[in-house]
């Protein structure tokens, strides 16, 4: 038994130092579900974390939604972003929000800075922008970023490069709809289940023995 959980553990060390080392920045959308009745006012914050010794020197998002649930009076504040990829220099930094389609929201924002500069000044997690929107009608739908990592979701770091970002979303309920979200497993519990399955057959092995 000593053994079984030895090499499990050993296992799971080596899985958590892969895991480490491939981390990519994460976005975030809070909170990842929300519940409206109609009439009333959905905000959605979408973050960006674990920079690391990256940076985000411009983006390029496209945000779909049903625009027949929501957003018939909508509003965006993306000041974050423009300080931290400006320097606080509004100078340093050009950006653009544009509707291409009632359910698609445009932002792009592009520094100005040199990459050692930006680095110097940009934290490693912050606020991308606050969406707000009127929820309109009764039903359910996903406020996220369109699939195109050309122009729906490009994010750029040093040297012009493309940053590989993990990217979440928000399910929207309105009026009657309702949010369905399974519970996603983590490393913890199943480590517990492995040794909780390892357990119970070494206990037998050693019986019969």
């Amino acid at each position: 038994m000593k053994k079984i959980l030895t090499r499990l553990g050993l296992a799971c060390g080596a899985c958590l130092c892969t895991l480490g080392a491939a981390a990519n920045p994460v976005v975030t959308f809070t909170p990842s579900t929300v519940h409206a009745q109609i009439g009333e006012i959905v905000q959605v914050d979408v973050s960006i974390s674990g920079l690391g010794d990256e940076v985000l020197s411009a983006f390029d998002l496209n945000f779909l939604w049903d625009g027949g649930l929501m957003g018939s009076s909508r509003s965006i504040d993306a000041t974050s972003a423009q300080m931290q990829l400006g320097g606080g220099d509004p100078l340093m930094v050009t950006w653009a929000i544009d509707t291409i389609a009632s359910g698609n929201w445009g932002l792009q924002v592009s520094s100005l800075l040199d990459d050692a500069t930006l680095a110097a000044l940009q934290a490693n997690d912050f606020l991308l922008a606050t969406f707000t929107f009127k929820a309109d009608a009764d039903g359910v739908t996903t406020f996220g970023l369109g699939a195109d990592p050309d122009f729906q979701r490009n994010f750029v770091g040093l040297r012009f490069n493309t940053l590989d970002v993990s990217i979440g979303s928000t399910c929207v309920a309105v009026g009657s709809g309702n949010c369905t979200v399974p519970e996603a497993a983590t490393l913890p519990l199943a480590v517990l289940a492995l040794v909780g399955a390892a357990a119970p057959a070494a206990w037998r092995r050693r019986r019969r023995a």
